[in-house]
């Protein structure tokens, strides 16, 4: 694993494709089916009980004809960063791997990061949220040379055949959520699903004619 850091990450098509600088935020309703896109968060319903995505928040970076990828936000898994990582510097010692979904684990390794200066020839996902694979890129933010407010490490992915995430949704397996990087990065990732969950509700209570306080 440390090997695939240090020389190359894998390459993934499905997940470089981040939404445009000046693309328009995702529609905030419960229910509308043509507003998946990169950037917007899945938050499962309760019901789902696979254990891949059992109150998981998966943050989409990629959606069209071809099929849909993410990223699970909220699962860190046991392994810190200074165990993946041995022999490099400035790794936080409780930094942990994230376990970005089933596909590919253990195999491909993604960074999401948070700047105020924009990256050269990288498009933020939403806000200042940027997602790379560049085993250079995360050693130039490990090295103080490319500012970064925050940062997680993903291995594996999550990804959906065409049509296979909107028949998903149609079933309510899942709830649309603008993407929060505050959310996103959240100290405690444990408190992430409850959060976007509860968000959800209140949306899609709203939507119903029901007035609410946010």
């Amino acid at each position: 694993m440390q090997g695939l850091v240090l020389v190359c990450l894998c390459f993934m098509p499905l997940l470089l494709h981040a939404a445009p600088e000046d693309s328009q935020a995702p529609e905030r309703s419960a229910a509308g089916l043509d507003t998946i896109r990169g950037g917007i968060f899945l938050v499962a319903d309760p019901k789902i009980m696979d254990p891949n995505f059992s109150k998981t928040v998966v943050l989409i970076l990629h959606h069209d004809e071809g099929g849909s990828s993410g990223l699970v936000i909220n699962r860190p898994t046991e392994q810190t960063l200074p165990e993946l990582l041995p022999n490099i510097e400035n790794v936080a010692a409780g930094e942990r791997l994230f376990d970005g979904g089933p596909v590919l684990r253990g195999e491909t390794l993604t960074l999401l990061f948070r700047a105020k200066t924009p990256p050269k020839v990288l498009s933020p996902v939403f806000e200042a949220v940027y997602v790379t694979q560049e085993a250079q890129v995360f050693a130039r933010i490990l090295r103080k040379e490319m500012q970064a407010e925050a940062y997680r490490l993903f291995m594996g992915y999550a990804g959906w055949a065409p049509e296979q995430l909107k028949n998903e949704l149609m079933r309510g397996d899942w709830h649309l959520v603008a993407g929060d990087a505050e959310v996103l990065f959240e100290a405690d990732a444990a408190r992430i699903w409850d959060t976007l969950f509860a968000r959800s509700q209140r949306r899609f209570v709203k939507a119903k004619g029901v007035p609410i306080q946010f």
